[in-house]
């Protein structure tokens, strides 16, 4: 696996609101045939950055108004270690599903969460790896809403964590969507 930062400049690369476009300049950077299987998150962090994870190299000059990038294999955190952890996410959930016997898993219609259910929501999400212990956010836009989430966990189980982090979190993953950052806390 792969975890790039990619530098852009923010007048020649595609605008931050055109995620399904950024999406497939993504995607062909780091494989260009559509049929593969190949896993791939991103975000865009600010007007500036792109992180790619991915489970080859990107070719990130192929990603309109990249100049520079530096890749790296993603991090590890132990049990036990507390951690900062990021994400990019549009929270939905599913409305309106019947419990019929004959369904093993009714369906429902996804909608947007509400903000008074975030918290809940990135608990649910990351139980089993983290143990959230601060958690904040900020609205990006879009449709649905996208949110900048932030804050600070407990790793209960590193394995998780890292699958966690290469499958992604929630809806939209993409999109740049559901990419989940972590990074060790400085001690105090």
């Amino acid at each position: 696996m792969y975890l790039a930062r990619i530098s852009l400049n923010p007048k020649r690369s595609t605008p931050m609101d055109q995620w399904a476009s950024m999406g497939r300049s993504v995607r062909e950077a780091v494989d260009p045939d559509p049929d593969s299987d190949a896993r791939v998150l991103w975000a865009r962090v600010s007007p500036t950055t792109l992180v790619v994870s991915s489970d080859t190299a990107p070719a990130w000059g192929k990603i309109p108004g990249a100049y520079a990038a530096t890749m790296q294999p993603p991090p590890r955190h132990t049990e036990g270690e507390t951690i900062r952890w990021e994400l990019i996410a549009a929270p939905t959930g599913q409305r309106g599903a019947d419990a019929d016997a004959d369904e093993p898993r009714p369906r429902g219609k996804r909608v947007a969460l509400e903000e008074s259910e975030f918290q809940e929501w990135i608990e649910a999400k990351t139980a089993g790896a983290l143990r959230v212990t601060s958690a904040r956010w900020k609205r990006l836009g879009g449709r649905p809403a996208r949110y900048h989430f932030t804050g600070q966990a407990v790793v209960e189980d590193s394995e998780a964590l890292q699958e966690l982090c290469l499958g992604g979190i929630g809806a939209g993953r993409s999109t740049g969507a559901g990419l989940l950052l972590t990074s060790t806390a400085p001690t105090v």
